[in-house]
């Protein structure tokens, strides 16, 4: 790119150059690449590592072309798989977008309030946009574009089968197509993965992965001598599970003790998330233990030191989680614990894999219990009734016309939905659902406690219906005071005591039992997913 091209680039820019990159003075190669393809019309997929700017790179463009044909209503929204990813999202693009007058609003599960002007983007989550979608559709009539951050983290799992159909409702209700955009920094196949959500597009790639050298090690007091000895001072450290989270936060206060060492995970408050993520950002010294929330592009100032505290799930987890390190440095520094030599081989051949940047193939099938939620979506947003044919073609790219026809009938015979004029309509239980919004997502076992403390007031997060009497969350040990309605009180404890049981995700959607027995069928043979299914208390999916 020579300084000519890139000159032509900025005058493209003429609204937006300054708030969004004035302060960089240039471009980064995934943005020259990317902005002109925007300008002109394109969908794009963007692949490219972390840190390279790719929000800006697409978000730029898009305000550029809105600001000269602004309507009135949403325009631009902005979807991402997780609310703290959603909250930083905002944080680096509201002031950019705000000095050219565009307004930004957040929506997801801890912010569900709109002001009562909408904004011209919104941010967030697939399960808000569907509730907001039933709701108030008319919201999105001068839709303009749609960009989906994190793909690789929604596709191939029913919430990214659930984003499917709700673009395709999208375009139902706005005056024009939107336009797509698909960001990601880990994607084995980005133009098969592009295409279940954009008929056509752009592939825009950029950027090798960061040198990387890794530390494969025995304790965390080792990975403590290592840091000291090499003057690092930001360490992150990944678990797969909340409750590793909380056992692993324990055992690191003691070896880093006096520096802090905090924890964040899905379970806990907002406000426990957003302190430790201050932390992070503000202190000198300190350690921050976490699962997949701070996988992905949320900023916490730059990290020395990444360490695996367990295996993680996958290779894609693995150049997730590395891509945390050292964010403004060429080399991303790691720490690995081993408890065995068979981990220890594990680990050596999954780095060797990612110093390839060669990504294993996933093989896609559709998750069917998103037929079952989209069925009770879509009519409960058409409580006068739908048409089937419309029905089935929102839903086709998941599944046949025979098997959606199969998923209805089925709901009409449990009482969810009923025929009348020759239109799928409401039932007086599917109502009373969707006004409780229990039909928006399809996210299983959501049944848990909300933890608060007696003596502050304070909420500390959120565990499973099965818990102790004592126990460890948000890195603190408390013990229960009393249990009601949903909220259990608790008072801190001077004591040690096992983390919390915090809720699983399962392999497949909450609406799972309320598929008819053929297709669940379907699953048992494959031999997958069937087991450890059973219907919970209101008829959805709890994992046992």
């Amino acid at each position: 790119m020579t300084r000519q091209e890139e000159r032509l680039i900025r005058s493209r820019l003429r609204r937006s150059w300054a708030p969004f990159f004035g302060r960089f003075g240039r471009f980064t190669p995934i943005q020259v690449l990317t902005i002109p393809k925007v300008l002109d019309g394109y969908n794009v997929a963007v692949a490219a590592p972390t840190a390279s700017g790719k929000t800006e790179a697409v978000v730029a463009p898009v305000a550029e072309r809105y600001i000269s044909e602004r309507r009135q209503g949403v325009a631009m929204l902005y979807v991402v798989p997780t609310r703290a990813l959603a909250n930083d999202t905002h944080a680096r693009v509201a002031g950019p977008l705000g000095e050219m007058g565009i307004s930004v609003a957040l929506k997801h599960g801890d912010r569900p309030m709109l002001p009562s002007q909408l904004p011209e983007c919104l941010i967030t989550t697939p399960e808000s946009l569907d509730s907001l979608l039933c709701r108030r559709p008319r919201a999105f009539e001068q839709l303009q574009v749609v960009i989906v951050d994190e793909i690789h983290l929604l596709d191939g799992t029913y919430r990214g089968d659930q984003l499917r159909v709700l673009l395709r409702r999208l375009e139902r209700v706005a005056t024009s197509p939107p336009s797509v955009h698909l960001l990601s920094a880990t994607l084995s196949q980005p133009a098969d993965t592009a295409s279940r959500y954009a008929s056509t597009f752009e592939l825009v790639r950029a950027g090798e992965p960061r040198q990387m050298v890794y530390h494969l090690l025995n304790s965390h007091q080792e990975v403590h001598s290592l840091a000291r000895a090499q003057g690092w001072r930001k360490l992150l450290c990944f678990c797969n599970l909340r409750e590793s989270v909380e056992q692993t936060a324990s055992e690191l206060a003691r070896v880093w003790h006096p520096y802090p060492v905090v924890a964040h995970h899905g379970s806990l408050s907002r406000q426990l998330r957003e302190e430790a993520e201050t932390l992070m950002k503000d202190a000198d010294v300190a350690v921050c233990v976490a699962t997949s929330t701070l996988e992905v592009g949320i900023d916490i100032g730059d990290i020395d030191l990444v360490v695996l505290a367990e295996v993680p799930w996958s290779i894609t987890a693995l150049l997730q989680r590395i891509g945390r390190g050292n964010r403004r440095r060429g080399t991303v520094q790691v720490a690995a614990l081993c408890t065995s030599p068979d981990e220890r081989s594990v680990l050596e051949a999954m780095f060797e894999a990612a110093a390839t940047g060669e990504l294993p193939v996933q093989v896609y099938e559709p998750d069917l219990s998103v037929v079952v939620q989209q069925a009770l979506s879509c009519i409960y947003q058409h409580p006068g009734g739908l048409n089937q044919e419309e029905l089935i073609d929102l839903v086709s790219p998941l599944c046949s016309g025979y098997e959606a026809t199969l998923v209805l009938s089925n709901l009409e015979g449990h009482g969810w939905v009923e025929q009348a004029r020759g239109l799928w309509c409401p039932s007086q239980k599917l109502m009373d659902a969707g006004e409780a919004g229990r039909i928006h997502s399809n996210i299983p076992d959501q049944s848990e406690y909300r933890v608060i403390d007696v003596d502050s007031g304070k909420e500390i997060g959120a565990v499973h219906a099965v818990f102790d009497e004592v126990f460890v969350l948000g890195r603190s040990t408390w013990t229960v005071v009393s249990v009601s309605r949903g909220v259990i009180r608790v008072r801190r404890f001077a004591g040690r005591a096992s983390p919390a049981v915090f809720r699983r995700h399962g392999p497949v959607g909450a609406f799972f039992p309320l598929l008819p027995p053929e297709l669940k069928d379907r699953y048992a043979r494959a031999g997958e997913h069937g087991l450890g299914w059973q219907a919970g208390p209101t008829g959805l999916g709890v994992y046992r």
